[in-house]
């Protein structure tokens, strides 16, 4: 008897008659659309995520010094430049980005 169901379990038509596979054929266009809408989604709101993080940032940094030039310089991933203040470059590099100047 336990041999007939291992037998059953390594037939291919087992898997054909699992609920799973029911379920999976009845629902699979909807599951795959949802999937693809998904990874859409993601791929889309990837650039406009990354640029209201830099206007987030370069709006705290020009209203009453919420964040300092250090703060933004590692938020906007800028390089130090000798010579020159964090805040300035870092006001600098917003002023470009949103096209101000």
């Amino acid at each position: 008897m336990t041999v007939d169901l291992k037998l059953e379990r390594y037939n291919p038509l087992f898997f054909m008659e699992s609920n799973f596979y029911k379920w999976w054929k009845n629902h699979r266009r909807v599951v795959t659309f949802g999937l693809f809408l998904s990874i859409f989604a993601f791929y889309i709101r990837t650039p406009f995520d990354k640029e209201a993080k830099v206007k987030d940032t370069c709006a705290k940094l020009n209203s009453s010094y919420q964040i300092t030039g250090n703060e933004a310089m590692q938020k906007l991933n800028l390089k130090e430049i000798k010579n020159y203040d964090n805040r300035e470059l870092a006001n600098y590099y917003c002023e470009r980005y949103l096209g101000i100047k």
